[in-house]
């Protein structure tokens, strides 16, 4: 009886429970008002399928720089349509995890001071999105543009973009399309990125792609940040050349490079943050690396199981006017480093964990001599793997006491003398000398013995003459 009513009271509890839930999913969006220039509208997971009518609230934004921030992250929303007007100078909207499939035209058309949206983890595919979607009021004629700065489409369904898709949204200054099946980058969609001239970061990873065209980037004169991560590219692409001049930031992890040579990163000089990380397949960095990066300040070279190789002349050419202050390495298949790989003792932060560190003497001078020890950050610092009466130490325990030092900084120069020589290496000479002459004595006997042999053995027959004359007669 008691065992039937604690059942009853835990299933009463769970309903309970589960109505609470229920009434927190579908209660109205919750609105924040900071002041009249920060208004947040949350609308997440509220388990709605369509966009609701904004609440009265929302009017509350009109300060001059007002900021107004909108989110339906994780609903079931799968039509965006035509959204009512939003005062406020900034609009940030994020219709983020839904189940978009379709959004019409002149969505947008209502919030020209749109800044930034977020579709990401959707269902959009390219053939959705259109320039009419981004549109902003018809006036004289012609529509209007939007302050579209920010566009996240990653996590969909897109294989090819519209070549005017961009054609309303000339602020455009972020574009994400990672995680979207591309695979090429055909015609229209190169179009379409390179159309975008304001763009500062765009974002291409994991999107299956092994080739960049040139014509990608032809237009993109203020592009900084580029994110080619997850793909299948088996060089660094050359087309990246044509923003070198502009180009700071360069993430290339997860590809199936093989090596990395001088030819890899030429004409990024401007570049100031390098990422190569997570490449499986990465198994030497070679020389002239570098070179070509005579602005790079941060260079991240970790998770490469097989890395193994560094030439010492990768940072060739740059060592004179060095401008890195952060080299990481952690977590590749290094065991040993050049001496003279870079200047140890100019770098403001070193990391080098996760690696089989052979605790040899060119590791004890990059550590003590040249001061990279100092470089670690703290609880960081990597341990020896071998030999083994050194293995699980740290690094920075080793020293130089076992390695041959041969210091002649101060050491008089001296001449040679007879007086220098020991008794043994005076006897060596002596036999070494006598050796030799006897030999030779020999040698001479035998050469004496076989010319008196063919003297006697071996004789010349006279010449004979012979008269042609008599011979005719």
């Amino acid at each position: 009886m008691y065992f039937l009513r604690g059942v009853l009271v835990l299933l009463y509890a769970l309903f309970s429970a589960s109505r609470a839930q229920e009434d927190e999913n579908n209660r109205p969006c919750d609105i924040f008002l900071q002041d009249i220039n920060d208004i947040t509208l949350n609308c997440s997971r509220r388990n709605i399928d369509r966009i609701p009518a904004w609440p009265e609230e929302i009017n509350k934004a009109t300060g001059k720089d007002a900021c107004v921030r909108i989110t339906f992250f994780n609903n079931s929303i799968t039509n965006v349509t035509e959204l009512g007007a939003v005062p406020g100078n900034r609009i940030a909207i994020s219709f983020k995890s839904n189940r978009i499939k379709e959004i019409e035209e002149d969505a947008f058309n209502n919030i020209r001071r749109l800044v930034y949206l977020d579709l990401s983890n959707n269902r959009l595919s390219g053939d959705v999105l259109r320039s009419e979607i981004f549109q902003g009021p018809y006036k004289n004629g012609v529509y209007s543009e939007i302050a579209l700065e920010t566009l996240n489409l990653g996590y969909n369904q897109i294989h090819s973009l519209d070549r005017y898709l961009f054609q309303y949204t000339p602020n455009l200054t972020r574009l994400y399309l990672n995680n979207n099946p591309i695979e090429i980058l055909d015609h229209v969609t190169i179009l379409a990125i390179s159309s975008a001239t304001n763009l500062k970061v765009l974002d291409l990873s994991k999107t299956d792609i092994d080739a960049v065209p040139l014509e990608t980037f032809r237009g993109l004169v203020n592009l900084k940040q580029l994110d080619l991560s997850g793909n299948k590219f088996v060089t660094v692409p050359e087309s990246l050349s044509l923003v070198g001049s502009t180009l700071q930031y360069l993430t290339f992890n997860n590809n199936p490079l093989v090596e990395l040579n001088d030819d890899s990163f030429l004409g990024l000089s401007n570049l100031i943050e390098l990422e190569v990380g997570e490449n499986n397949y990465l198994e030497e960095v070679k020389r002239s690396t570098f070179t070509p990066l005579k602005s790079l300040r941060v260079l991240h070279l970790c998770h490469n199981r097989k890395l193994k190789y560094i030439s010492h002349n990768a940072f060739r050419g740059i060592k004179e006017k060095w401008t890195l202050e952060e080299v990481y390495l952690d977590d590749n298949n290094l065991s040993e480093l050049p001496t003279d790989l870079l200047p140890w003792d100019k770098l403001k932060v070193l990391g080098m964990t996760g690696n089989s560190w052979l605790c040899n003497c060119d590791l004890a001078n990059i550590v003590t001599k040249q001061h990279a020890g100092i470089k670690f950050k703290p609880g960081e610092t990597p341990y020896c793997a071998a030999p083994m009466r050194l293995s699980g130490a740290y690094i920075t325990n080793i020293t130089v006491s076992f390695c041959p030092q041969f210091d002649t900084t101060f050491a008089p120069k001296k001449g040679f003398s007879l007086s220098d020589l020991r008794p043994k290496q005076i006897l060596w000479c002596i036999l070494g000398v006598g050796t030799v002459v006897g030999i030779g004595i020999i040698c001479g006997l035998m050469v004496n013995y076989i010319k008196a042999f063919f003297k006697k053995t071996i004789r010349n027959e006279p010449i004979r003459y012979v008269n042609i004359n008599d011979e005719l007669a």
